[in-house]
């Protein structure tokens, strides 16, 4: 048998978003978008757990 380490919780957490739940912000309800109502810079300005949260279109990400 294995020795398998033990995870802190903390990892625990951030594994498959558990952690999404200790996101205490005002999240803006979206979309965001070229053509919706916010724009893609509206989008990056959001904190990181909001992200994770909201509607986005795909053509704020990278070029295609």
């Amino acid at each position: 048998m294995r020795n398998v380490k033990k995870i802190n919780r903390e990892n625990l957490k951030s594994i498959s978003g558990g952690a999404i739940n200790s996101c205490f912000e005002n999240c803006p309800a979206g979309p965001y978008g070229p053509g919706e109502p916010r724009s893609c810079a509206d989008y990056y300005a959001l904190p990181e757990c909001c992200k994770g949260r909201v509607l986005v279109s795909f053509e704020c990400f990278g070029p295609y």
